[in-house]
C-alpha cells in the first residue's frame, strides 16, 4: 500500500470515529442545554470544565505530546519499537508526578476561590474542584494517543472521548435526575463526577492499544539525546500553546461576565463548529503530523513538503465548505439541534449570530494547527510562541473595544480577527523557517475551493427554502427542517464534489475515499 493510500485510511478510521464521538458530544450539549438552560449553573459548569480542559490542550494535546513526537520518532527510526516504548516510559515517569501536583494545587486554589468569591465565580469555583482530577488522566492519555498513532494505530483517542461522551450523557439523561432530583447543582455536581470518571476511560483505551503493540508497565529507559531534544522543543511549545489557551479562556471569561447567557450561546456555537473540525481536519492533522516526523527523521525534505501540500489542500477543501454551509444554515442548525427544554427560541437566535463567525474562524484555526505541527517538526516551535502572542494581543484589544457595544458577538469578530492573524504569522514563519513547505503552490487550489465552495453555499440555500416552502404544513416543524436542510445539504455538496472533480482538484479522490470510509468499524 502506498504512503498516500495508507494515510488516507488512516484519515478515515480517525474521522469514522470521531464523527461517532462528536455527534455524542453534540447529544449531550443538547442535554446539557436542556437541562441547565442558558443560565448561571451551565455558565458555571462549563467555565470550570474548561480549567482542566485548558491544561489538556496546553500540556496534554500541546507541548507535551506536540514534544514527545519529534524526538520519539528518530528514537523509533534509529533503534526501534522497544527503544522508542521504554523512552515513552521514561517520559511518562517523569511527567505524571507533576501532572498530579499541578491538579492538586489547581484543587487547593478552587477551593480557596470558592470560599471567598460570591455567586456564580464562586459556583465555577466549587465545580472546578470537583472536575480538576480529570487534568493528570486526560494529559497523560494524550501523551499515549501520540504514540500509538506514531506507530501506526490511528482511532483510539477518538473511541476514549466517545466513552466521555457516554458518561456525561449517562449522568445527565439518568444518574444526575436519580441521585439529586430537581435540584440543578446537584446534578451538576454528579456531571462533574462522570467527567472524572470519562478521562480514566480515555487514559485506559489508548493504553489498551498500546499494549497490544508491545508497551508494558515499566520503569523508563533514559535517552539524554532524545530527552535533550523534548526539552528543547517543550518550553517554546509550552509557551506557545499557554498562551493560545490563554487566548481561549480570555474569551470565555469575558462572556462568564458579560450575563448569565453569554458564555453558554459562545459555547453552543462554538461547539457546533466542532463537528465538522473534528470529523475530518483533526483527523488529518492527526495522520499528518507522524508522517512528517518520520519524513524528518529520514531527512526525506520532499516527502515534507509534499505531506505538509497534502494536508493543507485536504483541510482547505473540508473546512471552508463546511464553514460556508454552516454560516448559510446557522439558525436552523441551532434550532434542530438545541431548542428543547429550558434552551428557548430566544436563546437560538441570539446564538445564531455567534455561530456564522466561528464558522468563518473555522479554517483558519484548522490551517494554523497544522502548520503549528509542522513547525514542532521542524524545530521552530518558538514561531508558534510568536503567532499565539501576536493572536493574544489582536484578542485581547479587539475584544476590550467591542464587548461592550456588541455584546458577546464582539467576542467572536475579535475571534476571527485574531485567528486570522495568527495563520497569517504562523504561514509566513513556516516558510521560512523550512522551504521545503513552501515547494508546492497552494493558490490555484485554494481559488478552486472558493468558487465551488461559493456555488455549494448558494445552492444550497436556495434549495433548503424551495423544498421547505413546498413541503410546509406536511409534517412537524422540526423534522421539516432536519429534511429540508438535509436535502439542500445534498444537492450543494453533491456539486460542490462535482465542481471540484471538473477543476481537477488534487485531492478530489481523496475526499471521496474519506467520505466513503468515513463510518464507524471501517
Amino acid at each position: 500500500m502506498s504512503e498516500q493510500s495508507r494515510q488516507y485510511r488512516s484519515m478515515a478510521v480517525t474521522a469514522s470515529w470521531t464523527l461517532v464521538s462528536r455527534v455524542l458530544g453534540l447529544v449531550r450539549d443538547q442535554l446539557m442545554a436542556a437541562t441547565f438552560g442558558a443560565g448561571a449553573v451551565a455558565s458555571a459548569f462549563l467555565l470550570a470544565f474548561q480549567i482542566p480542559n485548558l491544561f489538556r490542550r496546553l500540556l496534554g494535546e500541546g507541548a507535551l505530546s506536540s514534544a514527545l513526537v519529534p524526538p520519539l520518532a528518530g528514537k523509533l527510526e534509529r533503534e526501534g519499537r522497544p527503544a522508542a516504548l521504554g523512552f515513552l516510559n521514561h517520559v511518562l515517569g517523569r511527567v505524571l508526578p507533576w501532572l498530579t501536583g499541578i491538579a492538586l494545587l489547581g484543587m487547593g486554589v478552587a477551593l480557596a476561590a470558592s470560599l471567598l468569591l460570591e455567586e456564580r465565580a464562586a459556583l465555577a469555583a466549587e465545580l472546578t474542584v470537583w472536575t480538576m482530577p480529570y487534568l493528570p488522566l486526560v494529559c497523560a492519555a494524550a501523551l499515549v494517543t501520540a504514540s500509538v498513532q506514531l506507530l501506526g494505530r490511528f482511532g483510539l483517542a477518538e473511541i476514549a472521548a466517545g466513552c466521555l461522551n457516554l458518561c456525561l450523557i449517562a449522568s445527565m439523561a439518568w444518574i444526575g435526575p436519580a441521585v439529586s432530583p430537581g435540584d440543578m447543582l446537584g446534578q451538576a455536581r454528579v456531571l462533574c463526577a462522570a467527567t472524572v470518571v470519562g478521562g480514566a476511560l480515555q487514559l485506559l483505551i489508548p493504553l489498551l492499544g498500546l499494549r497490544r503493540l508491545g508497551w508494558r508497565p515499566a520503569r523508563g529507559a533514559p535517552d539524554a539525546v532524545a530527552w535533550s531534544e523534548l526539552r528543547a522543543t517543550f518550553l517554546p511549545a509550552l509557551l506557545g500553546a499557554g498562551v493560545l489557551q490563554l487566548n481561549l479562556l480570555v474569551s470565555r471569561l469575558l462572556a462568564f461576565g458579560l450575563d448569565d447567557a453569554a458564555l453558554t450561546y459562545y459555547h453552543v456555537a462554538n461547539r457546533v463548529t466542532e463537528l465538522p473540525v473534528g470529523l475530518f481536519s483533526v483527523s488529518i492533522a492527526t495522520v499528518i503530523f507522524p508522517a512528517l516526523a518520520l519524513a524528518k527523521a529520514q531527512g526525506d525534505r520532499e516527502a515534507l513538503g509534499r505531506n505538509y501540500a497534502r494536508g493543507v489542500r485536504l483541510v482547505m477543501a473540508v473546512n471552508i465548505a463546511a464553514a460556508l454551509g454552516l454560516a448559510v444554515f446557522a439558525q436552523p442548525v441551532l434550532e434542530v439541534l438545541f431548542q428543547y427544554g429550558r434552551f428557548s427560541p430566544v436563546d437560538v437566535e441570539n446564538s445564531a449570530g455567534l455561530l456564522v463567525l466561528f464558522s468563518a474562524a473555522m479554517p483558519l484555526y484548522a490551517l494554523s494547527a497544522l502548520a503549528a505541527r509542522a513547525l514542532t517538526v521542524a524545530g521552530r516551535a518558538d514561531l508558534t510562541l510568536r503567532a499565539a502572542v501576536h493572536a493574544l494581543a489582536v484578542n485581547a484589544a479587539l475584544s476590550a473595544a467591542l464587548a461592550q457595544p456588541l455584546g458577546v458577538e464582539g467576542l467572536a469578530w475579535a475571534n476571527l480577527a485574531s485567528a486570522a492573524w495568527q495563520h497569517a504569522v504562523l504561514r509566513r514563519g513556516l516558510v521560512r523557517a523550512e522551504p521545503a513547505y513552501g515547494a508546492e503552490n497552494l493558490v490555484k487550489p485554494l481559488l478552486q475551493v472558493l468558487v465551488a465552495a461559493l456555488v455549494m453555499a448558494a445552492v444550497a440555500y436556495q434549495s433548503q427554502r424551495w423544498f421547505a416552502d413546498h413541503l410546509y404544513g406536511m409534517m412537524a416543524p422540526k423534522p421539516l427542517l432536519l429534511l429540508t436542510m438535509s436535502l439542500g445539504a445534498l444537492l450543494g455538496g453533491g456539486l460542490y464534489a462535482w465542481l471540484l472533480a471538473q477543476f481537477g482538484y488534487p485531492e478530489r479522490d481523496a475526499l471521496t475515499s474519506l467520505l466513503r470510509r468515513a463510518k464507524p468499524g471501517s
